[in-house]
């Protein structure tokens, strides 16, 4: 195989029909392809990439909405935690906090189309992957672990990137798909609609989506505060000129309203994310080294509101805080081509400022009184220089190798800000009481890297990678500033960035009736920003049980299992199970927010026109918590118990572009919690947020 037909096997598409893409990652496993296979045409349903059997791709998978029969997830959360390696905790039904290698938050960069998205609430109520829309992209890409030096400022626990076809792959035409459907358990139904119009020299898409549901019942029958409205819709335009270059621009804006949360102390009334994009993709003909040039402007703007009075019986102190989240940025590269290394160098910068301030009054709605800047208008700007090749060393073994450098430059304009109240301090005295640290200007410089082989032995494949993480802290832990006794929250601006040193080995073997992969790694962690409770630790000047942030030695480690088995025509048994292990090396203490060993179980039989399978998902007892408070952080809610759910699904095609789906989630009525959601506010009888309980679902889609 030369180099070029090796890299080309490496990004090579293979364009499947609904009814594949199903089948293929129902049972958690794909079947790889050659380049051979390719096709320029437009088919109706979005997109799946397939990676070249030449290459395996590891801890990588690339999926659609559509290719996991399910009931209808009621964000991009919740859709991506029913993936393999990835795990989510909720506080109500919108909002679900993703978890990859047991990490979560900012340790995970969710990318749409290019463009960064963070959330605006303080705590965490619309983290990035609630404002993804799921039909605004042909296919979302989830890497566990530091796998691209491209993908922007380190994220060491994984990146999701929000994906669109690439223009110069477009045929002309009209195409399209709408979907619409219902749930009983909250009353869920949405509808969504995407169309794409391909001339010769230009393109336009667009989509539009609605979802609305009400509190759902666990399994016990009891009322879960879960309720919200989610709208939104983006267009898309582009110029395609010459041999595969194009011009694009696109916009896309999401609303959140009434969104009720049972493990917060505040609901969230609204929620608006906009976002623009312009990108430019120039292909160069000629002899050159030099053989495109990339390069994007974004840029997404976040305003939300949280409160305590209007969407619940209003308590004598009332609250409500305004935040925005305001983020942009930009990248420009150049791909290169020496043969047998493929190289990319390029530059990128990204900017992000939140800013909240919070109200309080006594009985006065709404509240007038300020009583904290509780983002006091933190800003940190990135600008990174990369460089990523890859290198085909022989007919079978390829090696990745990239190195970045982060310059990092950090400011909180309104540390000054008095705050109203007796016994107020302005967040940098805050700063000073907990830390000795008075100083919230920072500049860091920032080395990261990854090199990685993979390797084709003929009767299976295999990978082995080396990285390093350099990830700086983000403004809530090194800026929120809530002062209120035991109650208080406050950031560190003295924290060191975390420094990940991971290892990724992995195999995995394709025979025609079956298949089947491993995966193993290691995180050192130098430098962990752990959220802990202050007990006059080294660097907390203060014993009083407020939460504050603290860098700790960590190590994580982890196991990742699948196979499938075709073990007659039509049938197919699948599963899989993620193990993750974390632990705080300096207190000798579990890693809080770690999720347990847990995987599913898939049996389903498919023919053309119509499918039908059940399905297990299942977590055993996590042993390994941080409850405790006055000895640990107590950001776990309990040892949570173990569960085993049981779905049932099917499908039916009809007329060839019409589809039926439906099934019954949750058959047995289980009552269970996920281990990351927090503790439920509203029900003294239950301990943390539960899932839905039993749930019927049926959905249909036209493709045009």
């Amino acid at each position: 195989m030369s180099p070029n037909c090796f890299l080309a096997g490496r990004r090579a598409l293979l364009r499947a029909t609904t009814a594949s893409a199903a089948l293929a990652v129902a049972f958690t496993i794909s079947t790889p392809v050659s380049a051979d296979n390719e096709t320029h045409s437009i088919p109706h349903a979005p997109e799946v990439l397939v990676e070249a059997s030449a290459e395996p791709e590891p801890a990588q998978q690339v999926v659609t909405p559509d290719m996991i029969n399910a009931s209808p997830a009621r964000d991009a959360g919740e859709f991506l935690a029913r993936l393999r390696g990835v795990s989510a905790g909720r506080m109500g039904g919108h909002g679900s906090e993703i978890s990859i290698r047991g990490q979560s938050e900012d340790r995970i960069a969710v990318i749409g189309d290019g463009a960064y998205v963070f959330g605006a609430c303080p705590n965490r109520m619309d983290p990035p992957s609630s404002a993804m829309l799921l039909m605004s992209g042909d296919r979302i890409t989830v890497r566990r672990g530091y796998q691209s030096v491209f993908d922007g400022p380190p994220a060491p626990a994984g990146t999701i990137r929000m994906e669109r076809a690439d223009p110069a792959d477009m045929a002309a035409g009209f195409s399209g798909r709408i979907e619409s459907g219902i749930e009983s358990n909250g009353a869920q139904r949405f509808a969504t609609m995407q169309a794409r119009g391909v001339a010769e020299d230009g393109y336009v898409r667009a989509f539009a989506t609605a979802r609305r549901a009400g509190n759902y019942k666990d399994g016990d029958g009891r009322d879960v505060r879960a309720a919200f409205e989610q709208y939104g819709g983006g267009l898309e335009t582009g110029w395609r000129y010459g041999a595969g270059s194009a011009l694009s621009a696109s916009v896309e804006t999401d609303r959140v309203e009434d969104t009720l949360f049972a493990g917060a102390g505040m609901d969230s009334p609204w929620t608006a994310t906009d976002t623009y994009r312009l990108a430019l993709d120039h292909n160069i003909d000629g002899q050159g080294a030099l053989r495109r040039i990339k390069a994007s402007v974004y840029g997404s703007f976040v305003d939300h509101v949280m409160d305590n009075y209007s969407l619940r019986t209003p308590p004598a102190m009332v609250m409500r805080t305004d935040a925005e989240s305001n983020t942009m940025g930009g990248r420009f590269a150049g791909e290169f081509s020496f043969s047998p290394t493929m190289l990319t160098l390029g530059v990128d910068h990204r900017s992000n400022n939140r800013d909240a301030v919070s109200r309080m009054s006594m009985g006065v709605i709404p509240p007038t009184s300020i009583s904290g800047y509780t983002w006091p208008d933190v800003e940190i700007r990135d600008t990174g220089i990369f460089a990523e090749s890859e290198t085909s060393l022989t007919e079978r073994t390829a090696l990745t190798a990239g190195a970045r450098v982060d310059l990092v430059a950090v400011s909180a304009g309104k540390a000054d800000l008095l705050p109203a109240g007796m016994g107020a301090v302005t967040a940098r005295q805050l700063y000073a009481t907990y830390y000795g640290v008075s100083d919230t200007d920072r500049n860091e410089t920032n080395l990261s890297g990854l090199l990685r082989v993979t390797h084709d032995f003929g009767s299976f494949a295999g990978w082995l990678g080396v990285s390093r993480a350099v990830r700086t802290a983000d403004a809530t832990e090194r800026g929120i500033a809530r002062a209120s006794g035991a109650n208080s929250w406050v950031g560190n601006p003295g924290l060191q960035p975390e420094k990940h040193h991971q290892i990724d080995l992995g195999i995995e073997m394709r025979r025609t009736r079956w298949s089947a992969s491993t995966g193993v790694w290691h995180d050192n962690v130098s430098d962990f920003i752990s959220r802990d409770t202050a007990r006059g630790q080294p660097g907390v000047l203060m014993a009083n049980g407020a939460s504050i942030f603290r860098n700790v030695d960590a190590e994580l480690t982890g196991l990742d299992l699948e196979g499938a088995w075709n073990f007659a025509p039509g049938w197919r048994l699948g599963g899989d199970a993620t193990y993750t292990y974390g632990r705080n090396v300096t207190d000798d203490r579990p890693l809080y927010q770690i999720p347990p060993l847990e995987g599913t179980i898939e049996l389903a039989y498919e023919v053309p026109d119509w499918s039908a399978g059940i399905r297990t998902r299942w977590a055993v007892k996590q042993t390994r918590a941080d409850t405790n408070p006055l000895a640990g952080s107590g950001l776990d809610v309990r040892e949570t118990p173990g569960y085993a759910v049981v779905d049932l699904f099917a499908s039916r095609k009809v007329f060839g572009s019409v589809e039926f789906r439906g099934g019954v989630a949750n058959l047995l009525d289980a009552t269970y919690a996920s281990h990351l959601s927090r503790s439920n506010g509203f029900d003294p009888a239950v301990v943390q947020v539960n899932e839905p309980g039993r749930s019927f679902y049926i959905q249909a889609s036209l493709d045009f």
